[in-house]
């Protein structure tokens, strides 16, 4: 069980669904010691006085990229069609992975975000660096850890795939939760997109060998 703001919740994953090209064993159990964190750290800050109609259960699971675009769309960039926010590679199951978290009492998810490979000309998908985009939470559930504990779940898929790096464009307005979870700026990297600016933000997952060094 763990507590969020007010309300205790029970975190539900699937360890089967867990992991991309490999074994599941480990990033299953790594995903738990993941949960167990968050739990802790959110429940010493928590009120310690939820009845049993504040619990609330909740699922971490991968989503077809249908099922993300939705909320993007409400969240982000309301104001725009909705294939405004379909982006290139949505759909190449070989270089994109999508997570969403559910209310198990809900079909949609109310937080939501992408992770990204790329494909390189003639050499197939790079997994050492991944990129995680439209990372979005519903404003009315915004400001309850949900979207962290996803982004926690991304970040250990991430690191599972062989990645050593994860980067991403982050609003400039919320750099300083980014970097509250571990990412850095990279310098001289900022720029503006229809009236939005950005900050370029990225953090190492792993330590490189000796002979990849």
């Amino acid at each position: 069980a763990r507590r969020l703001g007010r309300g205790a919740v029970h975190i539900h994953t699937d360890p089967h669904e867990y992991g991309r090209r490999r074994s599941t064993t480990n990033s299953a159990v790594h995903w738990r010691a993941v949960c167990q964190t968050h739990v802790a750290r959110m429940s010493a800050a928590a009120d310690t006085t939820a009845t049993a109609d504040s619990v609330t259960a909740i699922s971490v699971r991968v989503t077809p990229p249908q099922m993300v675009w939705p909320l993007r769309h409400e969240v982000m960039w309301p104001s725009k069609p909705l294939e405004y926010v379909v982006i290139p590679g949505d759909e190449d199951a070989a270089t994109s992975r999508h997570f969403g978290l559910f209310l198990l009492d809900k079909d949609e998810p109310v937080s939501v975000v992408s992770l990204f490979w790329e494909r390189r000309e003639g050499q197939g998908v790079d997994e050492s660096v991944a990129q995680f985009r439209k990372f979005c939470t519903r404003v009315s559930h915004q400001q309850k850890g949900y979207g962290t504990l996803l982004l926690e779940r991304l970040v250990a898929d991430a690191r599972a795939g062989g990645a050593k790096s994860l980067w991403c464009n982050a609003r400039v307005e919320q750099a300083g939760y980014y970097r509250k979870l571990g990412l850095s700026d990279v310098p001289g990297r900022a720029f503006e997109k229809d009236g939005q600016r950005y900050v370029i933000m990225e953090m190492p997952l792993r330590r490189p060998t000796a002979r990849e060094k």
